[in-house]
């Protein structure tokens, strides 16, 4: 089954565009102080900034980011975090046609290998309420083969809910629980990335 993914970024939104914006619709807020702790974050680590990214999220699958009309990359990091290639950047997005816009973070790790789409889900989050963590994916064994003991152990452990892995890399929004801060989520998301047994990757890496 194909899964509707994100092609192209919309229109006017080319980092030399005046304003940013598709025809009639009002720009997203600026936000210096946002601008300014990712510079800083880039300069203490030695990463990577772009105010402006659209063609980050291109090729990524719809259920990654909130539903509604294509939001923005805004405050974009990018970088290695233990020798893994990520990135961190701001989704601007509408909730609904009209609607305020709304910010979320977004935090993105590489794979050692591409991999079929996996929809993950934990209700409960550290709490350990709800019905426990399940999988959706077009592949079933994968998706068994993934979720061990362990791995299922630290997405409680950092209270994540919702995760998204697709082809070469992890996704993580604000809204999928986890830790909080931009760094602290990149570890987590590594450390489990890191869980996963070398013989799960060579047996369902694609090429």
């Amino acid at each position: 089954m194909r899964r509707p993914r994100f092609l192209r970024g919309p229109a006017g939104d080319r980092p030399d565009a005046q304003n940013g914006t598709a025809a009639g619709t009002d720009p997203p807020p600026i936000d210096p102080a946002r601008a300014e702790a990712r510079r800083e974050l880039a300069d203490t680590h030695g990463w990577n900034y772009a105010e402006r990214h659209q063609a980050a999220i291109r090729g990524w699958p719809r259920t990654a980011l909130p539903p509604g009309p294509l939001g923005r990359v805004r405050h974009e990091l990018t970088g290695r975090h233990r020798g893994r290639p990520f990135r961190i950047f701001d989704y601007v997005h509408h909730g609904a046609p009209g609607a305020p816009w709304q910010r979320i973070e977004v935090c993105a790790v590489a794979l050692p290998a591409p991999v079929p789409y996996i929809y993950i889900r934990d209700p409960g989050g550290s709490t350990g309420d709800g019905d426990g963590v399940y999988a959706e994916s077009p592949e079933a064994r994968f998706a068994t083969e993934l979720l061990s003991e362990p791995v299922r152990a630290d997405l409680r452990h950092y209270g994540f809910t919702d995760l998204v892995m697709d082809r070469d890399v992890l996704i993580c929004t604000s809204d999928g629980g986890g830790p909080g801060p931009a760094e602290a989520r990149l570890e987590a998301l590594t450390d489990i990335v890191d869980r996963i047994p070398a013989d799960v990757w060579a047996r369902w890496g694609r090429d």
